[in-house]
């Protein structure tokens, strides 16, 4: 497209495994003692044996083709899932004669779309994984009038509509940022996950399912699940209803003055947990695997992540009893919090300078059909973001939906709903800062001693971010 014949660009061979929260991706670098014993030598031959095992396993750039007149649409998914999308996708195109040729990108997609974002080189359509207003909505055509947007949930429209009423994209589903649990376990310890209201509440419930012989809280340095621990813990402290400084906060926090050195409260909450025997054991060495089955499996109680996660735990036992917990508030007088916004693999938005408008309508239509968006809901894995889509209660496709409605009912009346913190209160770039952060916390085993260290890294970069 663009004027060309035949343009080449490289996408990614599937791999096997989803890449999770591209709205908010980053590496850990965890360090590992051992091998400050190795001699130089073997430091070299594992390193070539590592980075031919990196090769082997690495994604290969094939050539993809967009022929003139085909609707360019990138995407996001590798796991085997995405042949389900494609039949989607040519079902669309048998039925309307217009032509998709879809760029999927797996787990190189957020920096494949920061290029072509600078080069204003950009799809007809593309999943937006988060970001649909803070990263690309001087890009994206505004839909707000289009029909199907009536059937988006008020929650979630409220996040994903910006100040002028303008709305970029076609969400099928939406993430929940919460604290996932198995049920069983909290059962057995005599915990009712009702009255887990407050972070103290969190605490006791800890406590008891320890003192019942299970670990507490799973996570692991790296895979999302430390950032996710401050992604869930900040906004409870400074920018939800009900804190005494909220307005002040955001208005610092958007701003780029909120002194983060004073605030660590976030991580002296985990250094408790740290302290009291309440992280895995495994935490610096395990996989998201290793948590999936815990939680799974019954041998972790909570896991602190997006829903989306859900299908996998539940992949791993098909018989597990999981369930989703608003994250509790710092006091008594505030509400319990969900974070929403858009799912990472079935948000779509038009490209403000495409060639091809009509065309790209009809497809996002096509996909707000309530029979195709239970379709993508399923690859997903995620909750419905539109009200009339067709996921049967009771099914496996609808398991994280109903958990979701299950949390809703049980807090109703003390919950309080927001954008992922991350996306709406830090500068782009700051997900694999809280990356870094909670590794110096964790990764030693020493927690207490590097509070300010950790500190210190948030504030650095943030403030570098701002352009302070």
């Amino acid at each position: 497209m663009k004027s060309k014949l035949m343009k080449k660009i490289l996408s990614l061979t599937l791999v096997g495994t989803m890449a999770f929260s591209l709205a908010a991706c980053g590496s850990s670098s965890s360090s590992d003692s051992a091998s400050s014993e190795k001699t130089e030598t073997e430091e070299a031959e594992a390193e070539e044996a590592e980075a031919e095992s990196a090769d082997a396993e690495e994604t290969e750039a094939a050539v993809t083709e967009v022929p003139e007149g085909s609707i360019e649409l990138e995407y996001n998914l590798s796991t085997d899932d995405y042949a389900v999308f494609q039949q989607i996708i040519a079902d669309f195109t048998e039925e309307t004669g217009i032509d998709v040729t879809i760029v999927n990108l797996g787990g190189d997609y957020e920096s494949g779309m920061k290029t072509k974002m600078a080069s204003n080189d950009l799809p007809d359509v593309w999943v937006t994984h988060g970001w649909s207003l803070i990263r690309y909505s001087e890009y994206m055509m505004n839909l707000a009038d289009e029909s199907w947007t009536e059937k988006i949930d008020s929650g979630l429209k409220n996040v994903i509509t910006n100040d002028d009423g303008e709305l970029f994209i076609l969400p099928i589903t939406q993430a929940v940022a919460g604290i996932m649990y198995n049920k069983d376990v909290l059962s057995d310890a005599g915990v009712d996950p009702s009255e887990i209201r407050t972070w103290d509440d969190f605490n006791a419930a800890c406590e008891k399912i320890k003192a019942n012989g299970v670990t507490p809280i799973e996570m692991v340095l790296g895979d999302a699940y430390d950032s996710y621990m401050l992604e869930v813990i900040w906004p409870t402290l400074y920018t939800n209803d009900g804190v005494a400084d909220k307005d002040a906060n955001i208005e610092a926090l958007q701003g780029g003055t909120f002194d983060w050195t004073a605030h660590t409260e976030a991580f002296d909450m985990m250094t408790t947990w740290f302290d009291n025997g309440w992280i895995n054991d495994d935490y610096a060495s395990g996989k998201r695997d290793e948590v999936l089955n815990a939680l799974a499996n019954g041998t972790g109680a909570f896991t602190m992540f997006s829903t989306e996660n859900i299908p996998s735990i539940r992949m791993q036992n098909a018989d597990a009893n999981i369930g989703v917990l608003p994250v509790p508030a710092a006091s008594d007088d505030a509400p319990s919090y969900f974070g929403t916004g858009e799912g990472n693999f079935s948000c779509f938005g038009i490209w403000k300078d495409t060639e091809y408008e009509a065309e790209c309508k009809q497809l996002l239509e096509y996909l707000a059909q309530p029979e195709i968006a239970a379709e993508i809901v399923k690859i997903d894995g995620g909750i419905p973001a539109l009200t009339d889509c067709e996921v049967e209660s009771g099914t496996d496709a609808a398991y994280t939906a109903d958990a979701f409605k299950e949390a809703q009912t049980m807090f109703d009346g003390d919950l309080c709903y927001d954008n992922f913190f991350d996306r709406e209160y830090l500068p782009s770039g700051m997900w694999s800062v809280m990356t870094d952060a909670v590794d110096t916390l964790y990764a030693d085993g020493d927690p207490a001693s590097y509070i300010e260290e950790a500190t210190g890294i948030v504030a650095d970069n943030y403030n570098d971010l701002m352009g302070n």
